[in-house]
């Protein structure tokens, strides 16, 4: 997948198709692009040192963890103080990693996944959003956060079941055709691979769109995510990713060192809580993770190449540019552990 040179991107304002990007925009729009720019200025100014402390530190510390696991004896086991204290330090650095994932991006990308790109990509055609650019909706829909509650209900109606974490790399552990969950062993194929066989088979779903005035919604945004190694890497790749009442995932992919854009075809496993998705018509690389760690500003996300190979990634959520009159101020990340709650296998 690779990464892209050092040089930070050009802001959209900076680029050649910036007239076309801000083509029939109103002032509250031009508005709330310079606030988000001034927003991610201060971010950045403010959180410098402890970013350059990040990076200093990063392969001392990417050892420790790497070190940590290899020379653990059932290093699995939950119960055990220093697994517990592994998984602290992993989060501790993958929480960093996401903080450098946004300090890198900040406002650069804005014009992924807005109704301008939307109406431009590849696969649609122009003129699919009814004439891009024009909706009464906040151009960066695709952006919006969701949360367990909202999401929850909307898939699975009254009956909500507990939200379901998996942490892959700690609680969820792929070992060849072996899936540890909780420590527990499980063959791959029983867990995993029945719901990567269907997305790899599965028909591309119509693209994410806000419904028209007075038309009930058919999707709901989990929001645009950039995809990212643990240990270090750049962003370059972002996914937008929705979902439909009947669990149905669609959404789109965009490299921006290559400007390839791709649509997303998934699907939830409502039994076990498990979100998978392929980019494109790439049916040999699936990517897994829950529905609840998609309501989180940083998950792990597992990566399924063909001949069962499976690496642990992180999803780090890009903020959405904040509505005019709304504070543009950037949040913290919540620095929570996920919960150790049982992972849920197939039934």
């Amino acid at each position: 997948m690779g990464e892209r040179p050092g040089n930070l991107p050009a802001r959209p304002q900076d680029r050649p198709n910036w007239g076309n990007w801000s083509e029939n925009r109103g002032d509250n729009w031009q508005q709330r692009v310079d606030n988000r720019h001034d927003t991610w200025n201060n971010w950045q100014q403010n959180n410098q040192q402890r970013m350059d402390s990040f990076q200093n530190n990063r392969d001392q510390r990417w050892s420790e963890l790497e070190n940590a696991r290899n020379d653990r004896q059932d290093w699995r086991n939950q119960n055990r103080d220093d697994w517990q204290e592994h998984r602290k330090d992993m989060w501790d650095y993958r929480w960093d990693r996401a903080d450098e994932v946004w300090d890198n991006a900040r406002d650069f990308y804005d014009d992924c996944f807005d109704d301008h790109w939307w109406g431009r990509c590849g696969w649609l055609g122009h003129g699919v959003y009814h004439g891009f650019g024009h909706y009464p909706v906040n151009p960066w829909w695709w952006w919006r956060p969701c949360a367990w509650g909202g999401v929850s209900s909307w898939v699975y109606g009254a009956t909500v079941p507990p939200p379901v974490y998996p942490d892959y790399g700690t609680t969820v552990v792929y070992e060849g055709d072996t899936v540890y969950l909780d420590n527990q062993p499980l063959p791959v194929a029983e867990y995993t691979q029945p719901v990567i066989e269907k997305v790899a088979v599965q028909e591309q779903a119509p693209p994410p769109a806000p419904a028209p005035e007075g038309q009930p919604e058919e999707w709901m945004t989990l929001g645009v995510f950039s995809l990212v190694q643990e240990e270090k890497g750049d962003p370059i790749l972002f996914m937008q990713l929705s979902i439909n009442r009947e669990g149905v995932i669609s959404g789109a992919y965009q490299n921006v060192l290559t400007e390839d854009q791709r649509p997303i075809t998934g699907q939830l496993d409502k039994k076990t809580q498990t979100v998978a998705w392929r980019i494109g018509e790439n049916r040999n690389t699936i990517c897994t993770t829950s529905l609840a760690n998609l309501t989180e500003d940083v998950c792990t996300v597992a990566l399924h190449f063909h001949g069962n190979r499976t690496e642990t990634w992180i999803l780090v959520r890009m903020k959405e540019p904040a509505e005019t009159g709304q504070p543009a101020a950037v949040p913290q990340i919540q620095r929570t552990l996920p919960p150790l709650n049982p992972v849920m296998p197939p039934k």
